[in-house]
């Protein structure tokens, strides 16, 4: 649905004589949905006369704010044109435009005005747009947008799609940018709220359930061999969690923000605590040599064979999907599956959720509640299926973590990795996270190069105690909370009303003036000319008003 301010100018500004009474008529009842007025007396909405019972209220509100395709909000488009400027979809650039307006220098901030805004909306407008009018309604429904879609986001069926439309959001919040799957870094977007490229990464999951993980490899080189300078080479992690209740569209509860920051200096002391500490682990010969002042290169220094090809999981996908699909045909009206729609819903390639302890695509195995809840939301009208369908997703992950196996067997590398190992070549987390402290900034980098993680490409990951720790070594910061559900939205609107009827109810009036002065015209057969002048007046007063100028 178009909004108010788009329709007005849009159709209000052009000659009064050109009018026509059927599209009055009709653009009156888009925006505010109150039957035909031809025949009926045009009055002010409950929902802005604050007379309405609360479910007509928040259905109202969820109408009149407008409407971004959750869908489209991604990197749909990487394309950049000549001089290098990102192509965006309409979609994308709607959002970002409203979401430009939602005051904070970086994330933390723009979390706590949004946070404040359910109780104090009015005021932080005052303060943030003083008596501009077109300010004073710009900020109002910049923040509505922001709430309705971030609804929309957090309250879809589909965890790994909502974790996604969650990345492009945050990332449109923050004036930053995707980065798309398969970019050789641990990064999901980028922040330039502040000014400069900070790369993050992202998790959102169950509260209780958050684990902080991810390719120790990826994480390693990103830290390294730093492609964004932000916050000194640092990479920052924003993990969230959220606590729903109710079902679909209609959940309602918080969602709690958190950030932290990788760095060279605390890495390993982070991850010395973790389940998967033996990512840290150093060999001894590797340490000798770096404290001689030698360079450490892995294959010299451990006489190492080559290192073979590691699939990403972006590579492993077309193997999951040519075996699903295999197994899909097998069902006696394969027509029933829309492959394409299945794997996209189901992102096995970016979705943690639906994994297991270990995430890593080609040796973790699928959690089998999620995807049995994931079958029966895709495929709710057809139950008959939901066993065939679960099967197939669970074999065609299977099939994936049987070719790596096959390719590991064989890998010549890690039989000599795994011997070292046995043989007490290896320091102990504790011993190479002590070792690791003493050491400089280039030889921190010479030292993650040689540790068992990124020697065998294995997996890192954090619980939610330590993920959200305050104290050292993880430092994390409590961003802040946000509610989200239809409830909030009415909240949020509840303190801007008064600002919303102020602005609103004026241009309501002319237009209800207008309604009746052409009604009273034209049934009159066109011959009172003191109506046509009223509605010619009111026609003027609409399209002249403040916020629906275009030069503001």
């Amino acid at each position: 649905m178009s909004t108010l301010s788009e329709i007005l100018q849009e159709e209000y500004t052009k000659q009064v004589g050109k009018l026509d009474l059927k599209m009055l008529m009709q653009m009156v009842e888009e925006v505010f949905d109150v039957g035909n007025i031809v025949s009926e007396e045009v009055e002010m909405p409950a929902a802005l006369a604050g007379d309405a019972s609360e479910d007509q209220t928040i259905e109202m509100i969820l109408k009149m704010i407008p409407d971004i395709a959750v869908s489209e909000i991604g990197w749909s488009d990487v394309r950049t044109t000549e001089e290098g400027v990102e192509i965006k979809g309409p979609q994308r650039a709607l959002l970002e435009d409203y979401l430009k307006n939602i005051k904070g220098k970086d994330l933390a901030e723009k979390i706590a005005g949004i946070s404040q805004f359910y109780t104090n909306g009015a005021e932080m407008i005052s303060e943030q747009a003083g008596s501009d009018r077109t300010k004073r309604i710009v900020q109002a429904i910049s923040y509505l947008v922001f709430y309705k879609t971030l609804t929309k986001v957090i309250t879809n069926f589909n965890a790994s799609s909502a974790g996604f439309s969650f990345e492009s959001f945050l990332a449109a919040l923050v004036n930053g940018y995707q980065i798309p799957a398969g970019g050789n870094t641990i990064a999901d977007y980028v922040d330039r709220s502040a000014g400069s490229e900070i790369p993050v990464s992202l998790k959102l999951y169950k509260e209780g359930q958050l684990e902080v993980g991810g390719s120790f490899t990826d994480l390693v080189n990103d830290l390294v061999d730093p492609k964004y300078m932000g916050i000194d080479g640092a990479m920052r992690y924003v993990v969230c969690t959220k606590k729903l209740a109710g079902k679909g569209l209609e959940q309602e509860g918080q969602i709690n923000f958190y950030q932290f920051d990788f760095t060279l200096k605390n890495v390993m002391d982070i991850l010395a605590q973790s389940r998967l500490s033996e990512v840290i682990r150093l060999p001894r010969v590797v340490i000798s040599a770096i404290r001689a002042g030698q360079q450490a290169g892995a294959g010299e220094r451990l006489g190492l064979a080559a290192k073979e090809k590691q699939l990403s999981a972006e590579e492993l996908t077309p193997i999951f999907t040519d075996a699903l699909r295999t197994r899909i045909n097998k069902l006696d009206n394969p027509d029933l599956i829309d492959i394409d729609k299945l794997v996209e819903d189901l992102n096995w390639e970016k979705s943690d959720e639906i994994f297991n302890k270990s995430k890593v695509r080609g040796i973790g195995t699928l959690n089998t509640h999620v995807i049995r809840r994931f079958v029966k939301a895709a495929y709710p009208e057809l139950p008959e299926i939901h066993q065939f369908v679960y099967e197939a997703i669970i074999v065609a992950n299977n099939t994936v973590v049987a070719s790596q196996k096959a390719a590991a067997k064989k890998s010549e590398r890690k039989q000599q990795i795994a011997q070292m190992v046995a043989g007490g070549e290896f320091l102990s987390p504790e011993e190479s996270a002590r070792e690791y402290g003493m050491l400089g900034i280039g030889q921190k980098k010479q030292a993650l190069k040689n540790t068992l993680g990124y020697l065998n490409t294995y997996h890192f990951a954090l619980n939610q105690k330590q993920s959200i720790n305050p104290g050292p070594p993880t430092n994390t910061i409590d961003v802040g909370s946000i509610m989200v559900g239809r409830q909030m939205v009415a909240r949020a609107v509840e303190s801007v009303r008064e600002i919303l009827n102020e602005e609103v109810y004026e241009i309501f009036q002319s237009l209800k003036i207008l309604s009746d002065s052409l009604n009273q015209f034209f049934a009159g057969g066109l011959e009172n000319d003191e109506l046509a002048g009223s509605a010619i007046s009111n026609a003027d007063n609409i399209s002249s008003k403040e916020i629906l100028q275009t030069d503001k």
